[in-house]
């Protein structure tokens, strides 16, 4: 039988010198007013996973391609499972779990574990070190790219090491958890405790390390990064082309009949961007945030633009039209049509010129000289308005998060489809609607877990594994 010696505790000399030094250095790489570049979506999942509604004060019906950033609170039924994906790393959830996300931006992912597992795999070594998780007890941090599951039990935690390094940080300690390797940790009083144990094989175990066996099988064309969200499902439900006029060009294998982008789908309302759109597509995310839509050959495109090794997210690359007063809090209809190759995107919330720039980044080599970070003033026509049916058009009522929209556009009148299709406009943003969510039955949001910031100093494990 191993003992369960406590783990060595730290001065709170050298943790207020080391936090201070931390402070110091961290310095934002854009203003502070622009949103982050990095984003989480929901990918896979069994049985049914809510979403906590911070603006309705609801839980709500958690769906695939929902855009995840911090202050996400996920819940999971007793026996369902459900993948998220923030670039190339995988965050794996069992049934009955609790987990927010408690920033996510482009210099960090941190995760808070309440209760239930969590498997979390990264695989950039560079994003390896941005990553932890935190329970009530501590910190988890791979030391490189590795794979790892953390079980919250009551007031216990196993954390487990399939591949990798990974380093437990407590208020006054640390512990180095080898791959191969389980440790069960524990507090009593104000000391950690922990023991050695074997690895689990549960059910959940076994999922896991299935998908992430899957996931190797996976290759990212070379015409995207692998920290584009979304990009492993490109060459699973798609295939490449390469043009003189656009680069390389993605093209969905099998759409239905009548499809044009961002209409089959739905909008939901995200700060800090607005409104956001949700595809319908298991392969529905990439070509909603990041690049443009072209028709090409008869078919819709997805041209991706120059490769960028961290792209910038977008809510949803389209241009609002419709000539519509601003100043009307009601419009009796709302247009928007996806932006093609040469057209800038311009943000509807706050930034500056550096994330323009950067949102843009894949496209700008095929901007017109002189393209402005503004807005045009004058109204004019986007280069897909010109294409049949490319232009979503619904009742302005209708533009409610989580409705989905297919089935208003095809109720809208021809005649105002066409005028939509053939006037000059300006870009006017809708406003928020009003979400009506679908509540957990008898469920209410479980208090956060609280909260320790990391173990300022790295400390040897007091006893080496067997």
């Amino acid at each position: 039988m191993t003992t369960k010696p406590a783990v060595r505790r730290l001065g709170a000399w050298l943790a207020v010198l080391l936090w201070g030094a931390i402070a110091a250095l961290a310095v934002p790489a854009w203003a502070q007013d622009d949103p982050p570049g990095r984003i989480g979506r929901v990918t896979d999942g069994q049985g049914q996973s809510w979403f906590f509604d911070g603006e309705a004060n609801e839980w709500v019906t958690l769906l695939r391609n929902r855009p995840l950033t911090t202050g996400a609170r996920i819940a999971v039924d007793a026996d369902a499972r459900l993948e998220l994906r923030i670039g190339s790393t995988a965050v794996r959830l069992a049934g009955g779990s609790d987990l927010e996300i408690t920033r996510l931006d482009d210099e960090r992912i941190e995760l808070a574990l309440a209760d239930g597992s969590v498997a979390v795999r990264v695989r950039s070594p560079e994003v390896a070190r941005e990553v932890e998780l935190t329970s009530a007890l501590g910190r988890y941090a791979l030391q490189g790219p590795g794979y790892f599951r953390v079980d919250r039990r009551g007031d216990n935690d196993v954390a487990t090491t399939w591949s990798g390094d990974l380093r437990f940080d407590a208020a006054d300690s640390a512990l180095a958890i080898p791959a191969g390797r389980s440790a069960e940790l524990w507090r009593e009083g104000n000391v950690t405790h922990y023991d050695w144990s074997a690895p689990s094989n549960d059910a959940f175990a076994v999922w896991a390390e299935r998908a992430d066996r899957a996931d190797d099988q996976v290759a990212v064309a070379p015409y995207v990064s692998p920290e584009m969200t979304g990009a492993e499902d490109l060459d699973r439900y798609g295939t490449w082309e390469t043009t003189a006029d656009y680069g390389p060009l993605w093209i969905p294998t099998t759409v239905v009949a009548g499809w044009a982008p961002y209409r089959f789908g739905h909008w939901v309302w995200v700060q800090p961007w607005g409104w956001s759109w949700v595809d319908d597509a298991p392969w529905g995310f990439a070509p909603f945030h990041y690049g443009r839509w072209v028709y090409y050959g008869r078919r819709w495109c997805w041209a991706p633009g120059q490769r960028v090794a961290r792209p910038v997210y977008s809510p949803a690359l389209v241009a609002w039209v419709g000539n519509v007063s601003p100043g009307r809090n009601h419009r009796p209809y709302v247009g928007w049509v996806p932006l093609a190759p040469r057209e800038p995107y311009y943000p509807h919330y706050g930034h500056g010129g550096s994330y323009w720039r950067a949102v843009n980044a894949g496209q700008m080599r095929m901007f017109p000289p002189g393209t402005s970070q503004r807005p045009p003033a004058a109204a004019s026509l986007y280069v897909n308005q010109g294409v049949a049916g490319a232009v979503s058009v619904v009742p302005g009522r209708m533009l409610v998060p989580r409705r989905p929209v297919a089935p208003w556009v095809a109720q809208v009148d021809a005649g105002v489809r066409r005028s939509f299709a053939t006037e000059p406009t300006r870009t006017l943003v809708p406003p928020p609607g009003v979400a009506r969510p679908i509540a957990v039955p008898g469920v209410a949001a479980p208090p956060r877990p609280p909260l320790r910031p990391p173990s300022p100093a790295l400390m040897p494990s007091p006893r080496a594994p067997d």
